[in-house]
Formats: C-alpha cells, structure tokens, sequence
C-alpha cells in the first residue's frame, strides 16, 4: 500500500488545481449536447426532413464525421444525436484525457515536481492513480449530465442511460491510453503525440470499419470509438458492447502500472538518442530550432486540415438535396438560397479557419511551455535577444498557419471539384480561404500579446475563440440577435465566395493583428520571465 501513499492528497489537489479547466470541459461538452437536441427536434420536424438528414449520413462522409448508420431507417430525434454528435464528442473527451493524464504524469516528471514530491512520504504510483481518478471523475460527471440532458430532452431513458455510460468510458479509455503512453516518452510532448497517434489510428479503424459495411465490420470492433455507437441506442440496445470499454481499461491501467515499474522516475522506456557532435546546417538559428520543434505538429494538423477540408468539399453535391427535403435548412444556417453552392463552401471554410485559428494559438503557446520548463531561460542567457527568440517562434507559427489555411482551400475546392466535376472551385476556395487570413494571423497576434505582456491573459483569447465558434455554429440556428453574432471573430472579413471582397475589413483586421503581436513582443522584452 505505501505505493498508493498520499494519493487522496493528490486527487483533491488536483481536483482543485484543474477546478476551472474541468468545469470548462464540462460545460462546453455537456452545453454542446443541450444546445443540439432542441436544435436538431426543430430543424428537422417532418418525418421527410429527418429521412433527407439520414440520407445526408448514409454518405461517406457522413459515416466519417457520424458512425455506422444505426436508426436511418426510421430517424429520430435520438437516432440523430446517435449519429451526428457522437463522432465529436468522443473525439473531444479523448483530447480532454488525453492532456488531462499526461500534464499530471509525465509533465509533472518532467518538470521535476514529481521528484519533490515523492521525496517526502508519497508513494510511487500516487500521481498516475491521482490522475487516472480524476479522469474517471469528470468523465463520469460529463457522462452523467449527459445522460441528463437527453433525458430531460424526452428522450429514451435506457438509451440515454447507455448513452452516457458510454461517453464516460470512453474518456476513461483515452485517459488509460495516454498513462500507457507517458511511460513510452521521457517527454510530455511525446507522450501527447504518441497518445494521438494511437487514438487516430483508432478512429481509422472505425472509419474504414463503418465504411466497410453498414452497422460496422470487423476493424470497427477494434476501436473505442465504435463501442459507444454498437450499443444501437435510440434503435435496438444491447448493453455487452460497453463491457469491451471495462476489459481494456483494465488491460491498460495494469499495463501502465506495470510499465511504471520498469523505469526510473523521469526516464522514458524508449531512452532518447544522443544528438550528433555538430548541428545540421539546419539548426543554425533559434528560427531553425522553433520550426524542428514543431514540424512533427505542423506537418500532422496539416494533412488533418487537408483531408478535413477534401471532404467537407465533396459535400457540396449533397447540399441540394438537403436544401429541396428541407427549405427552412436556409434559414437556420444562415445561407443564401439564391448562390447555395458559394454559401455552403463559405460557410464550411469557417470552419477551416477555426481549425487553423487553434493551432497557430497552440503553436505560439509552446513559447510559453518552453519558458515555463526553464529552456527560454538557457536560451536567451546566450546572445540570443528575446524579440528574435519570441519572434522567430511567432514566425514559424505565422507560416505555417497561413500555409495551412491555405492548404484547406485547396483541400475543399479539389473536393468539391471531384462532387461536381467542375475544377474550377479550386481557384474560387483558394481565393476564400485568403480572404480568410487575417482572421487566423490576428488570433496570431492576440495570443502574442498576451504571451508577452500578460501570460495569464490567454484564457481571454481562448474564451473569444470560443464565442465566435459557438456563435457560427449556433447563432443561426438558436435565432440569436445579430449583434451577438457580430461580436464573434468569423464574420468580420468578407466571406468569399459568397460575398464581394471588401478591403476595409481586410487591412483593418490585418492592422490589428500587426498591432498586436509588435506590443506583445515589446511586453515580452521588459517583463519578467518564469523561472524554475
């Protein structure tokens, strides 16, 4: 039991440590669900909507982004959760988890806390347990108001039950996954993208498994992703695929603790390879060093962004025929019913540009990881100035965004050319999409700003963010005030192809984002840096 010592301590301290960023998960995640079920009942009221909706997911692309298919036949309200909002919330809980268990595992290693702590009378698997607890906890809270809100929304309670049970088990299952990981990688950052790449080869196997077969085929059995969607709730449920959840997390805690014994404190199972004698002309400059740091990441959330964007473009040869099942469709998403084609894409590249927004923000903030581990320190102690190092980061963020963003329309115009055969949306996507720029580089400079005057300020430019994303997501369709949905950061350029370019927003815009990223490196300059 002395390996267990201390680990009550660890969960309340971590429970109130992470009190805010929980509740923010909990409430986007839980709100997200509340918000759809009056939204999905009342855009989709008539039995030929909701079968015109069924057809829509009977697609390929509707099987990536929805599941295996249970419930079309008959679509109701509770088949229509089942298949349209599943995808993204498990895909969310498996983020939350994810960097839920590895920022109080391997980071707390890594920074050398975990070395303190263990010092005094705690014992060595306290803070995986404190964490996998904690994990267990919000996704059971998560998956309680779930259950919650679906039942309140008249729906079936057995259903809703198994609805959230799964939801829970799942995030229990992304957290065991990233504690195995966390002892592959003496680095948190390693830890986090190897936990990624299991989970996306995960969601593959759902994918190619649905796709495969209606109502999922072998691979899908090998994913967490699918077991939630197997239960066929709002259809025919069974209860056992949920068993499958409870093996492998004890497959997986008993592996981790396992793995856990077998290494030092801060020591990887995977060692990290000494670097050669002299540095790749490559590395020569705190440029190169930002850019190698971060092309793993670049170089995933732009094929991600690319294959997002192909198949959101393909949807356009549906968009018809959702239109002519379900004319109020124009209303509640905001389009233009004369130029449908150039409104759906528009629509869509926002949220190309939201995708793009959130990693150059992410991007930008691993200047303050670095600072915050003690390297920026190391580094600007050589003759390095700490414009050029914080600089040369916002650049390569910078690039990459704009490449990205770029890509996406790209991406979308190829697929809609595909859909229709006509190439020609390929130069009228790409012209959208950098219309759009401005909006990704002042999201750019905000979070530069915010870095160099004020670091705890960050949570401000991610609260904004997330008001613009719910207010393009749902402000049409909750009928929200129009000055509400003005506030939000996704509408203030002109929307191309569906409106005309106007200059004024665009350099206005662009100014801003200029403004704020040059006071943001000349804060970063005068105020103090994080020490460890």
């Amino acid at each position: 039991m002395r390996k267990f010592a201390g680990t009550g301590h660890l969960i309340r301290f971590i429970l109130r440590r992470d009190r805010i960023r929980m509740t923010v998960w909990t409430a986007a995640l839980v709100g997200t669900l509340a918000m759809t079920i009056p939204t999905l009942d009342e855009m989709f009221q008539t039995p030929e909507q909701r079968l015109g909706r069924a057809a829509v997911m009977e697609t390929p692309t509707g099987i990536v982004f929805g599941g295996p298919g249970y419930g079309l036949d008959s679509y109701g309200l509770g088949a229509m959760i089942a298949n349209e909002l599943t995808m993204s919330l498990l895909v969310a809980l498996a983020i939350m988890s994810i960097l839920h268990v590895v920022r109080h595992t391997r980071a707390e290693e890594e920074s050398g806390r975990a070395e303190l702590l263990r010092a005094n009378v705690m014992g060595s698997s306290a803070q995986m347990t404190a964490a996998l607890a904690t994990n267990a906890v919000v996704n059971a809270v998560i998956g309680a108001l779930s259950t919650l809100c679906l039942v309140a929304g008249g729906l079936d309670r057995p259903d809703s039950v198994a609805y959230g049970l799964g939801l829970a088990l799942a995030g229990i299952t992304f957290g065991a996954i990233a504690a195995v990981c966390a002892q592959v990688s003496e680095h948190s950052r390693g830890a986090s993208g190897l936990a990624f790449l299991v989970v996306g080869v995960l969601f593959m196997f759902r994918v190619v498994g649905d796709i495969a077969e209606r109502g999922g085929s072998a691979p899908s059995w090998f994913s967490p992703f699918a077991w939630t969607q197997q239960t066929r709730i709002y259809d025919d449920l069974r209860w056992w695929p949920l068993a499958l959840y409870a093996v492998v997390i004890v497959v997986l805690f008993a592996t981790a603790f396992t793995l856990a014994g077998r290494r030092d404190l801060g020591a990887g199972l995977v060692a990290a390879r000494p670097g050669p004698a002299d540095a790749s002309p490559l590395l020569n400059g705190v440029f190169a060093v930002h850019l190698r740091q971060q092309r793993t990441s670049i170089v995933a959330w732009a094929v991600a962004v690319f294959l997002f964007a192909l198949s959101f473009g393909t949807l356009i040869s549906e968009i018809d025929v959702m239109i002519e099942q379900n004319p109020e469709l124009v209303v509640t998403m905001g389009l233009d019913a004369e130029n449908m084609s150039n409104a759906f894409l528009g629509m869509l590249m926002l949220y190309i540009v939201m995708a793009t927004a959130a990693f150059a923000m992410l991007s930008v903030l691993r200047v303050r990881a670095e600072e915050s581990a003690g390297r920026a320190e190391l580094t600007l102690s050589a003759a390095v100035g700490r414009i050029r190092w914080l600089g040369s980061a916002v650049l390569v963020s910078t690039i990459a965004a704009v490449v990205m963003t770029l890509l996406g329309g790209v991406g979308m115009g190829l697929g809609a050319g595909i859909a229709t055969d006509d190439y020609g949306w390929v130069a009228t996507v790409l012209e959208g999409s950098a219309a759009q720029l401005p909006v990704v580089l002042l999201f750019i400079g905000l979070t530069t700003l915010a870095v160099g005057v004020a670091p705890r300020l960050v949570g401000l430019v991610w609260a904004w963010f997330g008001y613009g994303l719910t207010m393009t997501i749902f402000g049409r369709m909750l009928d929200l005030p129009d000055w509400m949905i003005d506030l939000g950061p996704f509408g203030i350029v002109s929307q191309l192809p569906l409106e005309e370019f106007d200059a004024v927003p665009f350099l206005a815009v662009l100014g801003a984002a200029a403004a704020a990223g040059a006071v943001g490196l000349g804060g970063f300059r005068r105020r103090d840096l994080a020490t460890v």
